[in-house]
């Protein structure tokens, strides 16, 4: 197990390192009071908290957390909830966000991206969660059915599974305005999938603007000129795309690109196993670097973000928020995104290992996320702290007694045998 440990603790020790930096601390905290005083509930241990994933009652998480913490061989009550439910308040949710931009620099630099054709993959896509029902979330995020929910949008590296970008916004906020945010967040060298939900001109002169290319599904009467596509029977067409519609020139103009501004894309026929077509839109104008036939596969790839919704609401228990405010809400949603990515980093060092341990077997073996992210709750802490390099090797060789089979090709829906949790109607988190 030794290969993941060394990247692993720098990585982590340049993630954590800002935790102590009193100029980070004044970056991230709502008040220049706030963290002033000697407390045992510091900026640090507070934020070790929430990316702990507290879930079950409060008092007993934070005593669990504390003996871990201290290597105390018992639990001793440190903090209160009361404490905690006040310094909380003083927290910016933004913390999670600025560490997980650092967590992304460290694998830049450790050169961990993997790319296709030379281009990084990502995905934009969105989803909503429901929240505690509180006449504030539901003022706040607004509601649906009577239930207060929020949109969440993310910005997912396909490949590994990192989420470089994510937002949880009203669901007054649609997801085309997500994606708008997403973009100043963008690699030079990367290619985005969008479902067909997304396609407007002013999405597309934006990706020109800043020279950065995007594969998108369009619905087949999208305009005549995907029409007259269809009916050409042509495989791939180059096309140029103007904003015809006043509604999409006024887009354009709200989103500051300009309303005349003529695109030049590239139209891709993909036959589907019923014998329909869809149709595949991108800037990517290259026939001999990327032929037609590659895009169908590629576009598939997608469906890894849909994955990744799954992995919140699901095996981080998203929905079951710690806290019963805005900014609880907020905090506990880009938390569990850095921890996401955190147990996604530890699974992605320990592949290459487990795939020489069972080379020359009829099946690929990864991690299993969900019992890796388990062995991950109070452990995460230590190894956080202490940098333990015992602790990280006992680590990884639990994960890697924890694994599932990869199974290629599937083609329909997992059979789930209970249904997704809706979280708040059963949980009475703090505020």
């Amino acid at each position: 197990m030794t290969p993941p440990a060394k990247p692993w603790f720098k990585i982590v020790q340049k993630v954590t390192s800002p935790l102590d930096c009193p100029a980070f601390i004044a970056a991230h905290r709502q008040n220049p009071q706030d963290f002033t005083r000697r407390r045992q509930l510091t900026f640090k241990n507070l934020v070790l908290f929430l990316l702990n994933q507290p879930r079950t009652a409060l008092q007993t998480e934070l005593d669990q957390f504390y003996r871990v913490l201290n290597q105390a061989s018992t639990e001793t009550q440190m903090v209160t909830a009361q404490a905690f439910c006040k310094a909380r308040k003083k927290l910016n949710p933004e913390v999670f966000e600025s560490l997980n931009r650092l967590l992304q620099q460290q694998i830049d630099c450790f050169g961990l991206r993997q790319k296709w054709r030379g281009l990084r993959v990502l995905a934009v896509d969105g989803s909503t969660v429901h929240l505690p029902l509180e006449s504030t979330m539901a003022t706040f995020f607004g509601s649906h059915s009577g239930f207060p929910m929020a949109r969440l949008s993310t910005l997912y590296e396909v490949a590994d599974g990192q989420t470089l970008h994510s937002l949880i916004v009203p669901l007054t906020v649609g997801e085309r305005d997500c994606a708008h945010l997403h973009l100043e967040h963008l690699p030079a060298d990367s290619l985005t999938l969008f479902d067909r939900g997304y396609p407007g001109h002013w999405l597309f002169a934006l990706f020109a603007q800043q020279q950065r290319h995007f594969l998108m599904r369009l619905p087949c009467g999208y305009n005549a000129q995907v029409k007259a596509f269809l009916h050409s029977g042509q495989v791939e067409d180059t096309q140029l795309f103007v904003a015809n519609h006043p509604e999409a020139r006024l887009f354009c103009s709200e989103a500051g690109v300009d309303p005349a501004s003529q695109i030049e894309l590239r139209l891709i026929r993909v036959e589907l196993a019923n014998g329909e077509s869809e149709v595949l839109l991108t800037s990517l104008l290259d026939r001999e670097a990327f032929p037609a036939e590659v895009f169908a596969e590629l576009y598939h790839r997608r469906w890894g973000i849909e994955t990744d919704f799954r992995r919140l609401k699901q095996t981080l228990t998203l929905d079951n928020f710690s806290g019963r405010s805005v900014t609880a809400v907020k905090q506990d949603f880009h938390a569990a995104q850095l921890l996401k990515n955190l147990a996604l980093l530890m699974q992605h060092l320990l592949q290459p290992v487990i795939e020489q341990r069972h080379k020359g077997r009829k099946l690929r073996w990864k991690v299993n996320f969900t019992q890796g992210v388990s062995r991950l709750k109070n452990t995460l802490v230590e190894l956080l702290v202490r940098h333990c390099a015992q602790g990280l090797s006992n680590v990884l060789a639990l994960m890697a007694k924890s694994l599932s089979a990869v199974r290629s090709g599937r083609s329909f829906a997992r059979q789930r045998k209970r249904a997704a949790s809706r979280g708040c109607e059963g949980y009475k988190p703090t505020r």
